[in-house]
């Protein structure tokens, strides 16, 4: 199979708005997003050349893997409208997209610090994530998080220094996957993985990966949790 060059979100498609928190942010959920799940799962397993996560500079507990200029373009296109709707209320211009696929393969006696407590992708709040699950079997979704001391379930530019502040003085996380109990933080909503499921969040949302376990054949994009992110900066074109 090969990727299709015109992809968007299929005719199928459908959008659910999840308002999560106190703070009422919205999470969007598409399903049956593309209908090119197995044109992507391949894409990834046969084309992609996946690298670690640390080597390119990034905190992702696994492997990131370069996806299709056609399929990032794609979701670029599908999810502009969808944050002017759901987030500004007006229309939006990207000023930078990446885009890549990831698979989670650290285990969880090796995972650093940071990586055993939610995080935000970026203090700006005109950033934005997708995540698009590609696995046929893996249900290990997203969960979005309370700062138990704070409150805070995002974390803009002015609530970064507040936040960082209480950050030093919160519990050592324990060495697994974060679930929201004894790590400082709070579960408020989790988003399970199925295929073809695409989630739309403001990267200054506290989230992580909601990870159960680590499948056999974690680091094969056939078996392991793989997904294609996206991460979007934009401006209001008002």
């Amino acid at each position: 199979m090969t990727v299709r060059h015109d992809l968007a979100f299929a005719p199928g498609a459908t959008l659910t708005v999840h308002h999560v928190g106190t703070e009422r942010e919205p999470v969007l959920v598409v399903d049956c997003a593309t209908g090119q799940v197995d044109a992507l799962r391949a894409f990834a397993a046969d084309r992609a050349a996946f690298v670690p996560a640390a080597e390119v500079g990034s905190g992702y507990p696994g492997l990131l893997g370069t996806a299709p200029v056609a399929y990032i373009d794609a979701m670029v296109h599908g999810i502009l409208p969808l944050i002017a709707t759901h987030f500004t209320g007006c229309p939006v211009r990207p000023v930078r997209a990446r885009g890549n696929f990831s698979l989670v393969t650290t285990t969880p006696e090796r995972l650093t610090a940071d990586q055993r407590v939610p995080h935000v992708d970026t203090a700006d709040r005109l950033q934005f994530a997708s995540v698009h699950f590609l696995s046929p079997d893996n249900r290990d979704g997203t969960a979005f998080f309370r700062h138990r001391a704070t409150g805070f379930e995002t974390v803009d530019a002015e609530r970064l220094p507040v936040y960082q502040a209480a950050r030093e003085r919160d519990p050592a996380p324990p060495r697994r996957y974060c679930i929201g109990e004894d790590d400082g933080f709070e579960a408020i909503e989790t988003i399970a993985a199925l295929p073809d499921r695409l989630m739309l969040y403001r990267a200054a949302l506290l989230h992580s990966g909601w990870i159960t376990t680590l499948p056999h054949g974690a680091a094969d994009p056939r078996q392991g949790r793989l997904t294609g992110n996206l991460f979007l900066q934009c401006r209001m074109d008002a």
